[in-house]
């Protein structure tokens, strides 16, 4: 792996150095740039591929990616979603085996030794985080793609007086 994953764009912007600055000096995006990102409508959710199981863990974020990635598109990724999310079926059968068999199995001479799906379940929330920073799931992947930002929205009017204490400290301990 080439280092530790990038610290998301919200993150940044609140610990940075100055407005417009992240902790090193380095120009963050335009917040006129960053866009909220909303999901798409229901109707236009492609359907559940037949190689998930129905009403399981894959069909159910088959849908809730759909729904909040905005910027994804069926036509081009819907080979990694789908990847994705058999991989989810796939974890959820092995925790459920494991559930069964608990974590020791008995080995070929009758010693006991670690369940041998410990390993592939490792390897299977590996593969399912690689694939999630590929399409932009994680907080790190939007910030590298600049596009997305977390900001909390609320009419709480102490919520803004807060805001605007923090913004007037910072310009004051930058400047």
């Amino acid at each position: 792996m080439p280092g530790p994953p990038k610290t998301p764009l919200e993150e940044r912007r609140r610990k940075g150095r100055s407005p417009g600055r992240d902790s090193g000096g380095r120009p963050l995006p335009d917040e006129a740039n960053v866009v909220a990102l909303r999901g798409i409508d229901g109707d236009r959710i492609p359907d559940v591929p037949p190689t998930l199981v129905e009403d399981g863990q894959g069909a159910r974020r088959w849908v809730r990616i759909w729904r909040e990635a905005t910027w994804l598109a069926p036509a081009t990724d819907i080979d990694v979603v789908t990847r994705l999310c058999e991989a989810e079926d796939l974890l959820s059968g092995m925790a459920g085996a494991l559930a069964e068999q608990g974590f020791y199995v008995k080995g070929s001479q009758g010693q006991l030794r670690p369940n041998p799906l410990l390993s592939q379940m490792r390897a299977t929330a590996a593969q399912m985080l690689q694939l999630e920073r590929e399409i932009g799931l994680t907080p790190s992947a939007r910030g590298s793609l600049g596009v997305a930002e977390v900001k909390p929205e609320s009419d709480n009017p102490l919520v803004a007086i807060l805001q605007a204490a923090a913004n007037r400290g910072t310009r004051a301990g930058g400047a």
